[in-house]
């Protein structure tokens, strides 16, 4: 059960902001099955958007072949990312196997947000959100996810990115193990995704042939008894820097309830003054490797500490950064366990 309370929470302007959440339930396992039957995602498939979404994956190719945003990252990543220390110290203090057994020991955490402007259809309105799959990463790990996922029954399940472990190369052998994870996902409103440092342009034709359906700086509106909230998904703003928040705001309503999703939490400030209401994200990984208290010792976001893991508040947004499923540079976990999050939105 989960119990409601008021957190105050002192924002960046130096503002007090009230906002009503769940004390999270980890590893609960009573998830009822959504009642929605006449949901509609609108169509976003026309063909001005076509072209422009050509255009767009044209620009990404460019980048992800640039040396600038890929061969320094992995020069740097050879020589002196911290994850390099970091599998060197694991190995030197021979936490392998404890510290993988974390990475696997995937959880669920139930949220609930509540807002008094979102829409009274949308009233228990369920979102699964996933992040940060990396789920090649280990051969165990998609079929632990999918287990956990087959139970779970949601309105929309929305992903914010990094599908695979590599930064380089193809993704071919990781359909497979994406596969094992999509077909257990139970969603009415089918799956809406992004993609993330990680991913790959190739990697948006063989997740929509995965059932997702890929945001590159657009909006999707969802439909419920005659009114709508509607979900923005930027492309990544952290390695490709080919995210455009005003485009995918432009055709949401000044006054509509919008979720956005973004891979990293950078654009906590931008979303805020532009009035979303709901921020979910990852990147992060919660620091994948924390100091007792979670304190991260890695964090890969040039953003403030209090935007790299959990729940936090900009002015009238509230964002989630979500601590994921996966994990990149080793294979490790240390006070901070994998994690699907389970939100459900309340009228407040």
């Amino acid at each position: 059960m989960m119990e409601r309370y008021m957190a105050q929470i002192d924002n960046p302007a130096g503002q007090h902001v009230n906002k009503r959440y769940s004390e999270p339930v980890l590893g609960s396992t009573d998830y009822p099955i959504s009642s929605y039957h006449d949901l509609i995602i609108s169509d976003i498939d026309f063909p001005e958007n076509e072209e422009r979404r050509r255009a767009h994956l044209a620009l990404r190719r460019k980048r992800e072949a640039d040396a600038h945003y890929r061969q320094v990252d992995i020069w740097y990543k050879r020589y002196f990312e911290p994850g390099t220390w970091l599998k060197r110290f694991i190995k030197l203090a021979h936490l392998k196997q404890w510290m993988e057994r974390n990475a696997l020991d995937v959880t669920v955490r139930p949220l609930v947000f509540e807002y008094p402007s979102l829409p009274k259809a949308f009233d228990g309105f369920r979102i699964l959100h996933l992040t940060d799959l990396h789920i090649d990463a280990h051969p165990e790990l998609a079929g632990r996810v999918g287990a956990l996922l087959k139970d779970i029954h949601v309105d929309l399940c929305l992903v914010t990115g990094d599908y695979r472990f590599a930064v380089v190369g193809h993704s071919k052998r990781v359909y497979h193990y994406l596969e094992q994870v999509f077909t257990q996902i139970n969603s009415a409103g089918g799956v809406l995704g992004i993609l993330g440092n990680h991913d790959a342009t190739d990697d948006v034709a063989a997740l929509e042939d995965l059932g997702v359906r890929v945001l590159l700086n657009e909006s999707i509106e969802v439909h419920m008894n005659h009114q709508s909230i509607w979900i923005a998904g930027v492309d990544d703003p952290y390695a490709f820097k080919c995210d455009d928040l005003p485009k995918a705001l432009h055709p949401i309503p000044e006054s509509a309830f919008k979720i956005l999703m973004a891979h990293t939490p950078q654009l906590y400030s931008e979303a805020g003054d532009r009035a979303v209401d709901l921020y979910l994200c990852g990147h992060t990984h919660g620091g994948q490797v924390c100091l007792p208290g979670g304190g991260a010792v890695i964090s890969h976001c040039n953003t403030p500490r209090r935007y790299l893991s959990g729940l936090w508040d900009y002015k009238s947004m509230t964002g989630y950064t979500c601590p994921g499923i996966g994990v990149s540079g080793a294979i490790a976990r240390m006070n901070c366990p994998p994690e699907i999050a389970l939100i459900e939105l309340r009228r407040a």
